[in-house]
């Protein structure tokens, strides 16, 4: 038990080593909190926002909240150099896929978060440059006010920096027919497939995680969203937990029926002697 034990301590002791943390990184209580609002957000229902697409035709969001056909928002500002950019390149991609496996069945549509600069003709010039064309995808924006309520109500974060760039959570969101949240899809640049999983999952109202394999939920378990990297990392936390809980059964079945167990091995293998 001394040896569990000193290997037990050795384990947290790594754990708890000092980990290099990049000075450009936003304050993890601030990440925490943003993922904990995107997620407070499913379930809820959007109303009315006026908006402008990318051919300066002005609609509502409500428009596309008639019972038939779910739609997927992303979220993005034409004046990111790097990010954004990958972001929609990808989402293309999974839309593409997605439109494979369903057909015309879902509707797109991408928000322009930086009102002063998202204008139509930014749009209409973005779209053509990274979404391949601006056919089948639709772009929009809106008077600050109207961006501020929306964003606010769907659990998109971003905050401004002082060039005038934005950090800002890789996300978007699966809405149902009727307008009401469904999921949040993070991760567009790393994990795109995950947007065909939620659309599936509306589509059947079977949630896909009950078709992945063992080690893909065990993934799902043990690895926690990063809203800064855009990735899944290990949540190291989960294995203390397991670990301190093996420990503590390992003990007590040790306490209760271990000695007994190795007492009477001793004396069989001596009765055979």
């Amino acid at each position: 038990m001394k040896k569990v034990f000193l290997l037990f301590a050795l384990f947290m002791a790594l754990l708890s080593a000092p980990v290099a943390v990049s000075a450009s990184q936003l304050d993890p209580v601030i990440l925490k909190n943003a993922v904990d609002a995107s997620v407070k957000a499913e379930g809820t229902k959007l109303g009315e926002y006026s908006l402008v697409d990318q051919d300066g035709v002005r609609f509502n969001l409500s428009e596309y909240f008639d019972g038939k056909k779910p739609l997927v928002i992303s979220y993005i500002y034409t004046s990111c150099p790097v990010v954004c950019p990958t972001i929609t390149t990808e989402f293309k991609k999974a839309v593409d896929g997605a439109k494979e496996a369903f057909g015309d069945k879902f509707n797109v549509l991408t928000i322009g978060f930086d009102p002063p600069n998202d204008t139509p003709e930014r749009l209409n010039e973005y779209a053509r440059k990274f979404a391949g064309s601006a056919k089948g995808f639709r772009f929009a924006s809106s008077d600050p006010e109207t961006i501020e309520r929306l964003l606010s109500s769907v659990g998109f974060f971003r905050v401004r920096q002082d060039d005038g760039s934005f950090d800002h959570i890789d996300m978007a969101t699966a809405v149902k027919p009727d307008g009401t949240i469904y999921r949040q899809v993070y991760s567009l640049r790393t994990q795109p497939q995950n947007l065909a999983l939620r659309l599936e999952e509306l589509f059947t109202g079977k949630a896909s995680v009950s078709s992945l394999s063992l080690v893909d939920k065990l993934k799902f378990f043990c690895y926690r969203y990063d809203p800064y990297s855009g990735k899944y990392v290990l949540d190291y936390p989960v294995f203390v937990s397991i670990f301190i809980q093996a420990l503590i059964i390992g003990g007590i079945f040790y306490g209760v029926w271990g000695r007994r167990i190795l007492a009477r091995f001793r004396k069989k293998k001596e009765g055979q002697r």
